[in-house]
């Protein structure tokens, strides 16, 4: 399981070389091998880079350490909002990073098109990634247009052997809906092993499923 914590721009005024002390209380959190952090893409945030990050739980005195070392930021390289780190911990194997490869396969229809902003949850059997927001495709030219596959990077702590998919948009723009024939996931762009995720329907309020998101489990 995962909880979210939210941390108010008043709580959190970031600043340049700042160390900031932040006290939750939580239920229990089980054996804690990652984290994932996220900032909000409102106006004029410029972005945050964010060097490393402690974890302790006060009554057991245990202390777990994440080397992060990166951007959050639209505006650099790596143009992401969402980052996870593995716990790096004597006791345990610190898990890899992948940066996942997933390809939106836009069907062959008339109006299979979308503009709207298209979100995905993958899951696997190590947790998810939570849901991203594909927002820069690898792929030149408007993303999801009609016949088209679009590839996206998803960087996340390994999930071990991928199980479904969580995938829909925001219906936003003049015939927002979209039909899909599939998602495809690598672990890498040089991996061989891909993970096939079926639909061939609508994601629309009024075609297919009647829906505009939707749960795929692998073949």
């Amino acid at each position: 399981g995962s909880e979210k914590i939210s941390v108010s721009e008043q709580a959190l005024k970031m600043h340049s070389s700042s160390c900031y002390l932040l006290q939750f209380e939580t239920g229990d959190l089980g054996d804690v091998y990652k984290i994932r952090v996220s900032c909000d893409d409102v106006p004029g945030f410029e972005g945050w880079h964010l060097k490393s990050f402690c974890l302790e739980e006060l009554h057991a005195k245990q202390e777990l350490n994440f080397d992060c070392n990166c951007w959050l930021s639209l505006n650099k390289e790596e143009k992401e909002l969402v980052k996870e780190f593995p716990a790096v911990n004597e006791d345990q194997k610190t898990l890899p990073v992948y940066k996942y490869v997933v390809s939106i396969h836009t069907g062959d229809r008339w109006g299979a098109e979308t503009f709207a902003n298209v979100y995905i949850t993958l899951y696997g059997k190590r947790g998810d990634t939570g849901v991203r927001k594909l927002h820069t495709s690898l792929t030149k030219g408007r993303k999801f247009q009609r016949n088209k596959v679009d590839s996206f990077l998803v960087e996340a702590v390994s999930l071990s052997r991928l199980q479904k998919v969580v995938i829909g948009h925001d219906g936003e723009g003049y015939g927002a809906g979209m039909y899909l024939k599939m998602v495809t996931v690598k672990e890498s762009q040089d991996s061989d092993k891909e993970w096939i995720f079926p639909l061939w329907n609508w994601l629309d309020t009024h075609l297919g499923l009647c829906d505009t998101v939707c749960e795929i489990v692998t073949v």
